[in-house]
């Protein structure tokens, strides 16, 4: 016989039922979990196991260039099996090889031989107005560069220039300390300064043929270049943005700005900051003082030899002399097809303040202010892989005479069939007002016309960005 339940058993044995059934599921649901955490652990390891084969796989590639590059016939390390683990087993280290041969540095293949390049200019410069002194065909420089890592610590960089006469200078020697508490580093030797960001680079760099005028008109030449001691330093806590400190004394070469007869130190100081606009695009500025001595201009040693008093007028040698620049840097290149199309924005201005003496019609020397500027603009716009095109506008007075000014306009076309050469046509037009006209064998306008070839062998570092 069946016994009757009561409404209130049937609850009963309900709630009970129902009590067993969630155990159950959350027993199904954890063993679930495990087992979905388990295949993420394998699956993690199996990861781990790959990247240490590509790894293993890798060095042994290094390894066999090493003995390629050095002619040696050590065998390289033997691979180490791979070890088996459980799916749900954890993680354990990797058991340690045991050595078959001694270590070996990792720089041996080239531990005392510098890394050696060779670099020369074919000018071809032709004045479409006038018969100029230094037009025709030319090896307007040639340079050799030797630069190996002394130990850990140290670098040095050793760059030697062959002018149109043959004779060999020093272009910068210098050695880097690059372990330096605190994110200093140190150069010491001869160097060219960090004054904007033209007069940094070698002639072969330049993205023209000729510098820019407001640069030659303000330092020669030649770059602003000094013997002396450099400390760079990354300002800390500027956040995601770094703001470059460097802070030069040197002796410097220049005799248009300063005096480099009497070897004054000059004082320079640099700050540089490079912002991220996108992935493609980025802006950099900086902004350069540099302080020093000047001596007398050409102009007053000529008007006191015609005037007869070098015997008894001496100017002075150790007026003040000031110089400050701003420059600004925007590229472009884009991500998906940087190498056929990019694209350059590059402005600086310089700015004088320099004290000079006067020969007054009387035979007195007379001391007084000159306050000139100048700058340029070149903006290149690449087409394709191999060929740029480019735009540069200048404009400049003179550091001794801010009444005489000139300007001037470039077009430029660049062909790279390779990274180890380059091809550079220019065409420029200039026109000066009387003053500087004077400079220039009276010549108030130009056109001229560059050609200019540039092959490169050995391994030549990159230039900073």
């Amino acid at each position: 016989m069946f016994k009757a339940f009561s409404w209130k058993d049937l609850v009963c044995h309900a709630a009970a039922i129902a009590a067993i059934m969630l155990c159950c599921l959350a027993t199904v649901r954890a063993e679930e979990t495990t087992q979905a955490d388990a295949g993420v652990v394998a699956a993690m390891q199996r990861e781990i196991r790959d990247l240490k084969e590509q790894l293993r796989a890798l060095k042994e590639q290094v390894d066999a260039l090493t003995r390629a590059g050095t002619g040696a016939a050590t065998p390289g390390p033997s691979a180490a099996p791979q070890e088996q683990v459980a799916p749900q087993a954890p993680l354990a280290p990797e058991p340690q090889q045991p050595l078959t041969q001694p270590p070996r540095a990792a720089s041996t293949g080239n531990a005392f031989n510098p890394a050696i390049s060779a670099v020369f200019q074919a000018i071809g410069n032709a004045s479409i107005d006038h018969d100029i002194d230094d037009e025709g065909l030319s090896l307007s420089e040639a340079e050799i560069g030797l630069q190996a890592v002394v130990d850990p610590y140290a670098r040095v960089d050793l760059f030697l220039a062959f002018g149109t006469d043959g004779e060999a200078e020093v272009e910068e020697g210098y050695g880097t300390f690059l372990t330096l508490p605190g994110g200093l580093q140190a150069k010491a030797g001869r160097f060219k300064s960090n004054f904007g960001k033209w007069n940094q680079l070698h002639n072969h760099a330049f993205p023209t043929v000729d510098r820019p005028d407001a640069l030659t008109s303000f330092f020669g030449e030649e770059s602003l270049t000094g013997d002396g001691a450099s400390l760079s330093w990354l300002l800390p806590g500027t956040g995601s943005t770094f703001v470059e400190s460097v802070t030069e004394i040197t002796s410097t070469s220049n005799d248009v700005m300063f005096n480099a007869r009497r070897s004054d130190p000059m004082l320079l100081e640099h700050l540089s900051s490079v912002f991220t606009l996108s992935p493609s695009a980025t802006i950099g500025v900086g902004a350069t003082g540099a302080t020093g001595k000047a001596g007398p201009t050409e102009e007053l040693v000529d008007a006191i030899d015609d005037a007869g008093l070098s015997a008894t007028l001496t100017p002075s040698d150790d007026l003040p002399s000031n110089v400050f620049g701003v420059d600004l840097t925007y590229k472009w290149k884009p991500l998906q097809s940087g190498l056929y199309r990019s694209f350059l924005w590059q402005t600086e201005a310089v700015h004088s303040v320099r004290d000079v003496e006067e020969l007054d019609p009387s035979g007195v020397l007379l001391e007084g202010t000159v306050r000139s500027f100048g700058g340029y603009s070149y903006a290149e716009y690449q087409f394709a892989k191999r060929w740029r095109a480019g735009l540069r506008y200048d404009y400049t007075e003179f550091p001794d005479d801010d009444s005489a000014h000139q300007r001037g306009g470039s077009a430029v076309l660049r062909v790279q069939p390779t990274e180890f050469q380059e091809f550079r046509f220019q065409f420029k037009h200039t026109g000066r007002n009387e003053e500087a006209a004077a400079r220039f064998d009276d010549i108030d306008s130009d056109n001229e016309f560059f050609i200019e070839w540039i092959p490169s062998i050995g391994p030549h570092p990159a230039h900073a960005y």
